[in-house]
């Protein structure tokens, strides 16, 4: 067994694990315990790969926009280019190099020939593509092209933030919430695609009962913050919870453990750690039928609807989550979120890499 063998696989982020999204952490952590050494990385240049070689056998690379984009969000040739030879350096000199596909473009963003080309030569150039849910390996066939080296590593569910839950009559008395109001939650970046402005319309259809509908996160655009206001106005079923700032964990435990369904009227979604999130506190949920939500249909919890007819079709979801069981709901997220453990995530991936690195030898 030569040295490298031997020594225990080590992997790299692009981004590192940041306050705000414990998704890079519960991954990497859980990679540590099934055997793989995490190393944080440093810029992505030359220097810093001729350094680490030798020294790490992966680099994971997550949200990839903004190494070749302008600030204006649109593609910069000349960056793609650095960027893409830059990847063939790093695997000339022997590092593997992994995406993991959380979206098939990024959000916010013109999706002209450029976009194309940057996702395409991009996703051809690395040793690996992740993807969450199955459908997603004939998505990377079907729109990249990518035929090989494309392996299934699912999201895993948020129970190692949140290990204690409080009652929902607790969270709503901490947060001075009504205690019979039937609460439907959007919580995450608020930006257009995520359709707040769709679930405040919807709210008001939702008829003969004590609807509220809270918009909780961070919300980066002032003009769409406004819109929101605007349309919101005086109405006491919805309430805005929006600003410049990320929502703490603390809060957050809160607020999905007050709430009865989380709403989430998406124009454009892919991967969801919502989904995970809402299957850790055992909540309902009322989805787009997009991306990984295509094929949730039998999964008691999701309460799907077509997009191209939601204004009619997402307030009638919501009065069917209102509506549902919530101790079968709960059931099945709980089973869900039991399906999407961390530790087998870990173990299933590390088994990848090890194979990978195997196979580079």
């Amino acid at each position: 067994m030569n040295n490298d063998q031997a020594r225990p696989l080590s992997i790299s982020s692009f981004p590192n694990p940041f306050d705000g999204n414990p998704y890079l952490g519960l991954l990497y952590s859980h990679l540590e315990a099934a055997g793989v050494r995490y190393v944080r990385s440093g810029h992505f240049g030359q220097e810093w790969l001729r350094e680490q070689r030798g020294k790490i056998d992966f680099l994971h690379f997550h949200w990839v926009g903004g190494l070749y984009e302008k600030p204006d969000g649109t593609v910069s040739l000349a960056r793609l280019a650095v960027f893409v030879l830059k990847i063939w350096l790093a695997r000339a000199l022997g590092y593997q190099v992994i995406w993991t596909a959380h979206n098939l473009y990024p959000h916010n963003r013109k999706r002209d020939w450029k976009a194309r080309l940057a996702r395409l030569l991009f996703v051809n150039s690395v040793n690996i593509v992740f993807v969450n849910f199955p459908r997603a390996v004939d998505d990377m066939r079907r729109v990249f092209h990518r035929q090989n080296g494309v392996f299934v590593v699912p999201h895993g569910n948020y129970r190692p933030v949140y290990p204690q839950i409080p009652t929902a009559a607790a969270a709503r008395a901490a947060l001075g919430l009504p205690p019979d109001a039937f609460i439907y939650l959007l919580f995450g970046g608020i930006s257009p695609y995520k359709g707040a402005h769709d679930a405040i319309e919807a709210v008001r259809k939702v008829e003969g009962r004590d609807a509220l509908l809270v918009v909780l996160g961070q919300c980066p655009s002032q003009e769409y913050a406004e819109r929101l206001r605007s349309l919101a106005g005086d109405d006491p079923r919805v309430q805005l919870r929006i600003g410049a700032l990320d929502i703490p964990d603390d809060e957050v435990l809160l607020w999905m453990a007050a709430s009865n369904a989380i709403v989430t009227p998406y124009s454009d979604i892919y991967t969801s750690g919502t989904l995970h999130l809402t299957a850790t506190f055992g909540k309902p949920m009322i989805v787009p039928r997009l991306g990984v939500f295509q094929d949730m249909a039998d999964q008691p919890f999701v309460f799907s609807y077509d997009p191209a007819d939601g204004a009619r079709q997402l307030p009638q979801r919501m009065r069917d989550a209102a509506d549902a069981d919530p101790a079968r709901a709960a059931a099945a997220a709980a089973r869900f979120a039991d399906a999407h453990e961390w530790s087998d995530i870990a173990r299933e991936a590390a088994e990848v890499l090890a194979r990978g690195r195997r196979a580079a030898r």
